[in-house]
Parts: C-alpha cells; structure tokens; sequence
C-alpha cells in the first residue's frame, strides 16, 4: 500500500466523520493502523472516535510515535479533560439513578362512602281500604262507570295474544342464563399459562456462556457491546474483556433485529416509542444504534430469553440503566447470531 493510499483513506474516513458515519471512520482508522502501526493519523482518528478511557490510551500511543507533535497534545488535553467530565457525569448519574429507586410515593387515602340511607314509606290503612272498594264498584258495575272514549279504544285493542304476553318474560332468561356459567371458566385459564412463562427467567442468567464468534478489531481498553441473537445474550466488554452480562429479549421472526456492526448515534433517558399496534410513553434508558433500532430497559414483560420485540434489544431497566451510563454515543455494537 503506497503513501499515497494512505492519505486517500485518511480523506475518506474524514468525509465519513462529517458525515456522521462514526462506524465507517473507525473501520478506515483501524485498517490504516493495522497496516502501518507507526501512522500517527490513524491514532489520533481512533482517539477523537474512541470512548474517553480508550481515547486516552490511543492518543498515547501517538505520543510514543511522536511526543513534539502539537496536535497531539492538544488531544491529550482534550482527551483528559473528556475523561474527568464523563467521571463526574457518570457520578451524578447513578446519584440520580439511586434517588429514583429510592423514592416512593406516599399513599394514597383510601375515602369509604356511608352507606345509602334507606327511607320506607308506609301507605295509611284508609288508602287501601278505599282501593278495595273502587275494585268491587267496578267489578259490579263493570264498564257503565268508565268515560265512553275509554270503552272504545279497550274494544278496539282486541284481546292480548298469548305469544305477546310471555315474550318479556322470556328473554331476561336467555340471556342471563350463559353469563355465570362461562366468567369462572376463562378466569383460571388465563392465570396459570402466564407464570410459568415467567419463573424460568432468573435461572438462565448465570448458566449462559458466551458463542464462539470472532471479536471485533477493538483496543485493549476499548468498551464495545455484543449482542448473541442466539442465546439472547448481551455482553458488555472492554477490550476482550466482559464486564457485565445479561439476558435480553430481541425481535421476532417476522420483525428480527438486524444483524452487523453499528454504532450508537444517541442516548435518551426517557423516549416515547410507537409502531403498528403499539404504544410505549417513557421508555427507560434507550440507546438507537442503527435507524429506529435501540436498547432499551422494559417495564411491559419480564419474558427475557425469547426474542419478543420489533427488533430492538429489550433489557431489565436496571440492567439497561447501568449499561447506559457506562457506555457512550459511538460505541460499537456487534450483533450477530
């Protein structure tokens, strides 16, 4: 590879940058270095690409190559400062992380309504006894006593039919009849089929082992995360490292998550999410990592090891919350099945 390449790559990994395409930059960066380690433009590309405890290391490197270059300096001091600022976030942080655990609402108090006041009214004797007597003058009398009008709209009406008269008292009975008879059949249905789905979930955590698959080309104390659609792993490493893992749940067969290497483009603590037949307010700790595709922490299922979502890489919150104050904007995720 000539000189000349080189510069070629060295300008094409610097459009990628403007570009935004943080991924392809580092790739250019890390090719120019494994082919000349003593490429000093390579070091500082990867140190103003790399997390701040990676792009120290980086840009060390370069000063062992050259210690008089100033611009190598001034990324050391960039880089130190980077360094102390992103400690003292990450403090702040997980301060914040233990207040929201810690708080708790107080009750609220529980208000019970009197019960209804019930006033029974009792009719004078002298009311039914003047009924009873209206009965027996009619029943003597008959229709003589009735208004005229009266008299031809009873003989105009004809008699009630049989089939009218029984008809109200019919149809309360049908169609209450099936309605205590299938409430208790679907209530113990549905209780058992969802808790065995559930208690499994714990125990699959320390029995997993990382899949045999190449890792990425990543520095010594490089932090980059790896996600195993297979096992429904995510581990978090430095280097060739794992610091942390955990168990996770990632897209179905008819909405998969997508397989490659990205790199995160940006870190909201709290988002809305919404697609075809759902909508989630306040999602916590989410990291997009490639168009609407992110890590998030969960709080509507607790079925992590079956892959369940639209493709994003579902996390207990708490897991998802300690990942997302270790990691950066521009970290590699390698996912891979």
């Amino acid at each position: 590879m000539t000189h000349e390449h080189d510069l070629k790559l060295l300008e094409q990994a610097k459009a990628a940058l403007r570009r935004g395409d943080r991924m392809l930059s580092r790739r250019i960066a890390q090719h120019l270095i494994s082919k000349n380690p003593d490429d000093i433009e390579g070091w500082l590309l990867l140190g103003g690409l790399s997390s701040p405890k990676a792009s120290l290391a980086y840009l060390k490197k370069a000063e062992e190559i050259d210690p008089n270059d100033p611009r190598v300096q001034q990324a050391l001091v960039w880089a130190r400062g980077r360094l102390g600022s992103a400690e003292e976030t990450q403090k702040i942080d997980l301060e914040r992380t233990r207040e929201i655990r810690l708080f708790q609402p107080p009750p609220i108090p529980s208000f019970k309504l009197p019960p209804p006041v019930t006033v029974q009214t009792q009719s004078p004797v002298w009311i039914g006894t003047l009924a009873i007597i209206l009965m027996v003058v009619l029943f003597f009398f008959g229709m003589d006593l009735l208004p005229s009008g009266i008299v031809r709209a009873a003989e105009k009406a004809g008699p009630i039919r049989q089939e009218e008269f029984f008809k109200p008292s019919l149809t309360p009975t049908i169609t209450n009849t099936p309605t205590p008879t299938h409430t208790p059949t679907s209530t113990p249905t549905s209780t058992p089929t969802a808790t065995p789905t559930f208690t499994p979930t714990p125990t699959l955590v320390p029995t997993q082992v990382p899949q045999t698959h190449p890792i990425p080309n990543v520095g010594d104390a490089e932090k980059w995360i790896d996600i195993d659609l297979s096992s429904q792993m995510l581990y978090a490493y430095e280097g060739d490292t794992i610091v942390r893992s955990s168990l996770v749940s990632t897209g179905t067969y008819l909405h998969p998550t997508p397989v490659g290497q990205y790199a995160v483009w940006i870190k909201l603590r709290y988002t809305d999410m919404s697609g075809p037949g759902y909508y989630l307010p306040d999602v916590p700790y989410t990291m997009y990592f490639y168009q609407g595709y992110g890590i998030h922490g969960t709080y509507w299922h607790d079925n992590f090891g079956t892959p369940m979502s639209h493709g994003c890489v579902n996390m207990r919150t708490e897991e998802a919350g300690w990942l997302f104050n270790w990691a950066y904007v521009g970290i590699l995720v390698n996912v891979h099945e």
